[in-house]
């Protein structure tokens, strides 16, 4: 996704009292945000969870009110629950990651492995990962087709040692609907090589790896297992996406406008603590990439009333010079187009 703007009204977004900040946001720019989010919340519960999520984590109000406001949208419209209001771990509004030219830390969405497994049953899929432990004596088979498989025990082994330095492997099989099986694992020794080459790490802290992986090894093994499942899986398109925007910091600055002052824009700081990129053998893939960028797109129409995708396509057949049926229709070169006419203010009605 894009880099979410940090200032208002020609001033950088540093204010004593976030929580005023964003209740002013919504309230402006609620049929705005309505548009991206859908009937999933109403202002005044958006609003609840924003401050109640600023009371349970005081580092928030170091955030800027924009950077938290747009994680809860985007929590919302992928239809999870934040875990700082709830508990329940779907997904967490947390604050480490970018930081803006004035060096104020903006908040970071982080989907958790509660909210893939809700995100695969969206999409009519039903799977439960398991984390499998040294003194389970539980063992991991291939069948003859190369799909993995556990065998178990005939009796439980009640005082094995489920601490996360005892973690053997995760394990994840899922039955699909056409009759197939779906199945994977990743080890604790691949497990430890995903972190060590994508976790955030502080400088201050000696290089030191900070934020989940740090403090929930087995979850971020469990989450990563099944992320990098729905490439495989017959998810929809807003599923898919969630993975790209997971552990970013949403963009919705065209949407909480006039709210935002488009004077500043943030950079990403590699020297700083920051999220993760997703999941892969090396980098994100063109479809990922691709998909992220047409679920922004969606998002900026629905936010100016454009909800039906043939009138989006009318006016970005007019942008790119030639008809475009549907968003799956268009190159990823006139996806950046679009989006770039959409940045610098050209109309995008249907006049």
């Amino acid at each position: 996704m894009g880099q979410i703007t940090q200032a208002t009204q020609g001033r950088q977004m540093v204010q004593a009292d976030p929580a005023r900040d964003i209740r002013d946001m919504v309230r402006n720019a609620w049929p705005q945000i309505e548009k991206v989010i859908g009937g999933n919340l109403k202002p005044d519960m958006l609003l609840q969870y924003c401050i109640s999520a600023i009371n349970r984590e005081p580092a928030l109000k170091q955030c800027t009110p924009v950077s938290v406001l747009s994680c809860f949208m985007q929590c919302a419209a992928l239809g999870l629950k934040p875990s700082n209001v709830d508990g329940l771990g779907q997904a967490y509004i947390l604050p480490y990651g970018n930081k803006n030219h004035g060096g104020q830390p903006d908040a970071t969405f982080v989907i958790g492995y509660k909210g893939m497994l809700k995100l695969l049953e969206n999409s009519g899929i039903y799977a439960q990962p398991v984390a499998v432990y040294e003194q389970d004596g539980v063992k991991l088979r291939m069948d003859e087709k190369g799909t993995p498989f556990i065998e178990c025990p005939d009796e439980i082994n009640l005082d094995a040692d489920h601490s996360p330095e005892h973690l053997k492997f995760v394990f994840l099989s899922i039955d699909l609907p056409n009759g197939s099986r779906y199945a994977s694992y990743m080890s604790r020794k691949d497990l430890e090589a995903y972190r060590d080459r994508y976790a955030p790490r502080s400088k201050y802290k000696g290089n030191k790896i900070t934020g989940p992986w740090a403090t929930n090894f087995v979850e971020m093994g469990l989450k990563t297992l099944i992320r990098r499942s729905f490439k495989y899986l017959p998810v929809s398109v807003e599923a898919k996406t969630a993975t790209t925007v997971d552990e970013t910091t949403p963009d919705y600055s065209s949407v909480l406008a006039p709210q935002i002052d488009d004077a500043m824009t943030p950079v990403m700081d590699a020297t700083i603590d920051g999220p993760e990129p997703d999941p892969g053998d090396d980098s994100t893939s063109a479809e990922d990439r691709v998909n992220a960028k047409l679920f922004d797109l969606t998002n900026r129409f629905k936010a100016l009333g454009v909800t039906e995708e043939r009138e989006a396509c009318a006016t970005i057949s007019r942008i790119v010079g030639r008809q475009v049926p549907g968003y799956a229709d268009m190159s990823e070169a006139e996806i950046d187009k679009v989006l770039d006419d959409m940045d610098h203010g050209t109309k995008t009605g249907g006049e």
